[in-house]
């Protein structure tokens, strides 16, 4: 019997063909849209409303302004037919009744944890009256958020291929091979020690780092890394200052002085978030670095079916004071762009040497003298929504070469971007937000084609968070705008 594997390579080995036909926005084409959180979320400090994070993906209707395309969309839960009309407003070629026709909403009525793809495969009939719709559509392929077995077993079942990464690449977005790959191009990366997987390798790693001069007392700080993480959820900043003494001192026998900076990390992290981050760390692996002082960069680049690498835009990340996402804002200030796209471009384009393709997140510090390669990442990202929320307002499109973002009239945008907004008492649904925004002069205007789109509308009554993606004619424009919802909003 054939693995699953064996099945799915000659289905996906028809991507460049179909890849190749519909470059002409002429040719008719079904999109499969599955926003499957498919990530390895055992043991990381969640945030509430997870589902509501499939519908970041609501961008897609850029593909609408196609008149051939179709777009089904499914998701764990119903979406409001309200936010689905505020996305499709912002269409500008096609009637909202034609994009509206072309758009089938699939919700499964399942608000569990599972993966939107893991429910799909459970549901036979589902799949069988897509497989007739499928006969019908020669140019058919799936789209979704990450690409795992699950959606390599999805798109066996409905035998059509998957646009991006192919599943078995995922390997690659691990911290210690990106780590290794980031090396073997000659790019800088943290100092630290890989091949963790228990706080005894920890102990043993960060003794060694401080009898390498890495860990200092004037840089005391390191950041433990879980093999697999999202949005910094996977990693931990440690102060070692506490364990200076014991560190330093000259009094014991390495096996002991490992065995006892252990025991004391134990007792350090006893904390609920501790006891979920370790079983965690053991069962993935990980990984410590040097925590340095630095800007977050993220570059985004596309790596076609035809093994063609382009660059698609480079985000300055904002991150909290654990590492963790919060924003964004694009393009990134020149110094960083210039300091990150070369070396982007060169994984990008080893990458592609290596058979990989599709969505791929590059992300860099850039220290006051020194760039190091930090991630590289193959799901659509939260530098993806903002980026792809903008081609869906401007149709532009990012020159490297300049670090611009022009829309359709050549003028130039700027957008600050976060999921993270809290919303106060005056914004608990999704008619207060729009209609406060509104009263505020906030909402995207398509003829000044600045302002304000808000992500995930469907789940603020419950989680009291919003994404948004303000979209000025300069950063201070867009920064402004952001400052004025969370004003209004907050």
């Amino acid at each position: 019997m054939q693995t699953i594997e064996e099945r799915f390579a000659p289905i996906q080995a028809g991507l460049p063909d179909l890849w190749r036909r519909i470059q002409n926005p002429r040719v008719p084409r079904l999109v499969i849209a599955v926003p499957s959180l498919s990530l390895d979320l055992e043991g990381l400090p969640l945030p509430g409303g997870l589902l509501h994070f499939e519908e970041r993906m609501l961008y897609l209707f850029h593909l609408l302004g196609q008149p051939a395309c179709r777009l089904w969309f499914y998701s764990s839960h119903l979406i409001p037919e309200e936010e689905i009309a505020y996305y499709l407003h912002f269409l500008r070629h096609v009637p909202f009744s034609h994009g509206r026709n072309r758009l089938r909403l699939q919700p499964l009525l399942d608000r569990s944890n599972l993966p939107l793809s893991q429910k799909m495969l459970a549901r036979p009939a589902l799949l069988e009256r897509l497989r007739r719709e499928i006969q019908k559509s020669p140019n058919a392929y799936l789209t979704v958020y990450r690409s795992t077995e699950l959606e390599m077993r999805l798109a066996v079942e409905l035998g059509i291929p998957i646009l991006g990464t192919d599943p078995r690449h995922q390997s690659y977005s691990a911290k210690a091979r990106a780590r290794s790959l980031f090396q073997a191009l000659g790019l800088k990366v943290p100092p630290g020690e890989v091949d963790l997987h228990d706080l005894d390798d920890l102990a043993a790693a960060l003794v060694k780092m401080q009898a390498q001069g890495v860990i200092t007392v004037d840089n005391p700080r390191v950041v433990v890394k879980q093999n697999d993480g999202v949005s910094g959820l996977g990693n931990r900043n440690l102060s070692l200052m506490p364990f200076w003494n014991l560190l330093v001192s000259d009094h014991m026998l390495a096996e002991e002085k490992n065995a006892r900076l252990g025991q004391a990390l134990r007792r350090h992290w006893g904390d609920q978030e501790g006891k979920a981050f370790w079983p965690r760390f053991e069962r993935l692996g990980g990984l410590v670095e040097q925590q340095l002082v630095g800007e977050s960069v993220s570059v985004q680049l596309q790596i076609s079916p035809l093994f063609e690498v382009s660059i698609m835009g480079v985000h300055q990340e904002l991150l909290d004071q654990n590492g963790r996402y919060r924003g964004a804002i694009f393009p990134a200030p020149d110094n960083l762009a210039q300091a990150t796209l070369g070396r982007a471009r060169k994984v990008g384009e080893e990458l592609a040497r290596q058979g990989v393709q599709g969505r791929v997140e590059v992300d860099f510090l850039v220290t006051a003298d020194e760039v190091y390669a930090l991630d590289v990442n193959f799901r659509k990202s939260n530098s993806t929504t903002s980026l792809r929320t903008l081609n869906l307002l401007a149709e532009g499109g990012y020159l490297e070469h300049e670090n611009r973002y022009l829309d359709a009239s050549g003028k130039e945008k700027f957008v600050y971007g976060s999921d993270w907004l809290e919303v106060g008492d005056q914004a608990t649904s999704l008619h207060d937000v729009i209609d406060l925004a509104t009263e505020e002069g906030l909402n995207y205007s398509t003829a000044s084609h600045t302002g304000v789109v808000f992500h995930m509308l469907g789940g603020v009554s419950s989680t009291r968070r919003l994404g948004l993606t303000c979209v000025g004619e300069d950063m201070e424009e867009a920064r402004h705008l952001y400052a004025e919802s969370e004003r209004a909003l907050g």
